[in-house]
C-alpha cells in the first residue's frame, strides 16, 4: 500500500533542501548541559531538550512522553548512568533494570513512528571512587548501600560494559562512545567534572550523531 504521508513528507524536502530534521533528546544531566554551560550536544543538533538532571532511566517516562508529543523524527534516548548511584542502585541487579528500561523507551518510541538513537553510557568511575572509598570508611554515611562491594567501582564498571553492549545491540541507531572513556572513566579532553561532558566532548557527541541523520 501507497503511504502517501511519506510521500508527500520527502517532496517537502525535495522542495527545500535545507529543511532542518526534526529531534529531541530525552537524558538527565549530560543531556542538560551540565559541565558545559548549559549547551548540550541536543542544543548543537538544534533539537529539543527533554532532560532532568541527577535522574535514572526510570524517572524519565514522562520526559521520553513529553518528547515523542512533538512528533520529532527522531529521538535521541541516552540516560542510565545515574542508576548505579540511584536507590535502586543498591541492588545488585540495577544493570538489569536498566536494560528494560532501555528497551521499553526504544520500544515505544519507535511504535509512535520515531526513528531511535541509542547512546551509549559513558562511565563515572572517579565519582564511583570517590563515593566507594568515603562508604568503606564510614558505612553509615547517608546514601551508602548496606552492601558495600554493590558498588565497588570495578563492578559497576563491568555492568556498565554490559548495558553498553546491550545499547549497540538494541538501540536501532547506535551511537558508540567508547573513544571518549576508558578504564579510569572520560578522557581528560572531554571531561568536565569527572561524570559530565565538557564543550569539546558534547561537540564531539553532537558530531556523533549528526553523522548518524540522514
Amino acid at each position: 500500500m501507497i503511504n502517501m504521508q511519506e510521500i508527500f513528507k520527502n517532496f517537502r524536502k525535495f522542495l527545500n533542501q535545507d529543511e532542518r530534521v526534526s529531534i529531541a533528546a530525552v537524558g538527565d544531566s549530560i543531556t542538560v548541559g551540565v559541565g558545559s554551560g548549559n549547551k548540550s550536544y541536543i542544543d548543537l543538533l538544534g533539537g529539543q531538550k527533554f532532560a532532568i538532571g541527577g535522574k535514572a532511566s526510570y524517572n524519565l517516562f514522562g520526559k521520553l512522553e513529553e518528547a515523542l508529543s512533538t512528533n520529532p523524527e527522531y529521538i535521541i534516548i541516552f540516560c542510565g548512568i545515574n542508576n548505579p548511584m540511584s536507590i535502586k542502585g543498591c541492588r545488585d541487579n540495577w544493570d538489569s533494570g536498566l536494560k528494560s528500561d532501555l528497551s521499553e523507551m526504544y520500544a515505544q518510541a519507535t511504535n509512535q513512528g520515531a526513528k531511535v538513537i541509542g547512546v551509549t553510557l559513558l562511565p563515572s568511575m572517579r565519582i564511583w571512587r570517590r563515593h566507594y572509598k568515603k562508604c568503606k570508611a564510614n558505612p553509615e554515611k547517608y546514601g551508602c548501600c548496606p552492601k558495600l562491594e554493590t558498588r565497588n567501582p570495578k563492578k559497576l564498571y563491568q555492568k556498565t560494559l554490559g548495558v553498553n553492549d546491550f545499547i549497540l545491540s538494541n538501540a536501532p541507531i547506535a551511537i558508540d562512545t567508547s573513544d571518549m572513556w576508558g578504564e579510569n572513566g572520560l578522557l581528560d579532553t572531554y571531561d568536565a567534572d569527572g561524570i559530565h561532558l565538557n564543550s569539546v566532548g558534547q561537540k564531539l557527541l553532537a558530531n556523533k550523531i549528526k553523522a548518524q541523520i540522514r
